[in-house]
């Protein structure tokens, strides 16, 4: 049994049309990324383990995050400085960025500081990067 040429040609109609639509889905999704300046290089980042965190969150959260992961030791509880602990965004990704790392508002031992911070003073400094220390106030 042949199909009949109307039904034939309606497939034919319909694979154009799918045909048409998809390039055009095709040329707007060129266009748009050409206007947003859309690099296809990102494409290849998509998936990789912390893709774009160090441009999501502040450089301190940055920071503290390589050097609690620098550290041979464990160093719980871990307490912040009072300038990093007074930004709520600052607390918050910290947080998160350092999690499973437990956090107490008491002053322990071990302190993430700002480096400006006067409570360096009696302390002993383990490490730094940037404008975050890590250090030891017992």
């Amino acid at each position: 049994m042949t199909p009949s040429p109307s039904t034939a040609s309606s497939a034919r109609w319909r694979l154009a049309s799918a045909i048409l639509l998809t390039i055009l889905i095709l040329v707007s999704l060129a266009l748009t990324a050409r206007k947003s300046d859309f690099q296809m290089s990102l494409l290849g980042q998509a998936f990789v383990a912390d893709a774009g965190f160090e441009v999501s969150v502040p450089k301190e959260v940055v920071d503290a995050r390589a050097l609690v992961m620098r550290q041979p030791h464990d160093l719980l509880p871990l307490s912040l400085g009072q300038g990093l602990k007074d930004d709520e965004l600052i607390r918050q990704r910290m947080w998160e960025a350092l999690y499973p790392q437990r956090f107490s508002d008491a002053d322990t031992p071990h302190r993430i500081l700002r480096a400006t911070d006067p409570v360096l003073n009696a302390c002993q400094l383990i490490d730094r990067r940037g404008d975050v220390v890590l250090a030891d106030c017992r």
